[in-house]
């Protein structure tokens, strides 16, 4: 446990002299009470034998539901640093587990590993490990997105997407003609659009055609109109045709009347 604990500390301490804005004897002094604070609350939750066995009660976890991890609280108070001087992302997870220190930072990222105990005591490969497993993490912090930034840009894809739906083509200012569509019954009487040629109107009177005679030019070359504006001017077009006489039921007519 003493190795975990110690991969866990040196970890938390590089993110903190990195982001942080804390001196070196305040990281030395909030490095010492985060290894005590940490012995205290993991000595009854380490099991060597099954090491995913309490593993909720050995990390150090931070997120927009628990802003403030209980334990560097807890070192903060006793090294009399504050918490917002570590400059630790909003979210991060750093797993203690016998054998294995992981870490994770933001709470839909994947985990991985900060160092391995068994493999890595001898030859600087514990200090090399810690320091690629910062840079690793500065990466995320740098080029990652929060929960909170995604469910952000999936609101904004989500209203754009409910508004388009919703809202439609915007109508224009002018007239705009709508056709009904075609149908295939041959009773319907939508079969052909509102703009198709409609039914003859019989009952609207047809203009008058021109009678012959009033196509009449004069031996001098000039159109018979510019006689019909004279003042008792006709045109020779016969207006009544004689038909013969009128009988009807109410009338008598005898037929021996000469």
């Amino acid at each position: 446990m003493k190795e975990e604990i110690a991969a866990a500390v040196f970890f938390t301490t590089r993110l903190v002299k990195r982001y942080g804005c804390l001196d070196n004897d305040s990281r030395e002094r909030f490095a010492a009470a985060l290894t005590s604070a940490l012995f205290e609350n993991y000595k009854n939750h380490w099991h060597p034998s099954v090491p995913t066995r309490g593993q909720a009660y050995r990390c150090l976890r931070m997120n927009r539901v628990q802003l403030q991890d209980p334990v560097l609280q807890q070192a903060c108070e006793r090294s009399a640093v504050r918490y917002e001087d570590l400059g630790l992302p909003l979210e991060l997870t750093v797993w203690v587990d016998p054998g294995e220190v992981s870490c994770r930072y933001g709470e839909r990222s994947t985990p991985f590993c900060v160092s391995v105990l068994d493999s890595c005591r001898r030859d600087g490969e514990f200090s090399r490990r810690i320091h690629e497993a910062v840079e690793r993490a500065s990466l995320d912090i740098q080029s990652g997105s929060s929960s909170d930034e995604e469910d952000k840009d999936m609101d904004k894809t989500m209203s754009s997407n409910s508004s388009r739906s919703l809202s439609g083509p915007c109508p224009s200012t002018g007239f705009e003609p709508k056709t009904i569509p075609t149908i295939i019954n041959p009773n319907s009487i939508y079969r052909l659009s509102e703009f198709s040629p409609g039914a003859p109107q019989t009952w609207v009177r047809e203009k008058r055609k021109g009678f012959p005679g009033e196509a009449f030019s004069s031996a001098t070359g000039c159109p018979l109109s510019q006689f019909s504006n004279q003042k008792g001017f006709k045109s020779n077009r016969p207006t009544f045709i004689f038909a013969g006489p009128r009988v009807d039921k109410y009338h008598w007519v005898s037929k021996s009347r000469s």
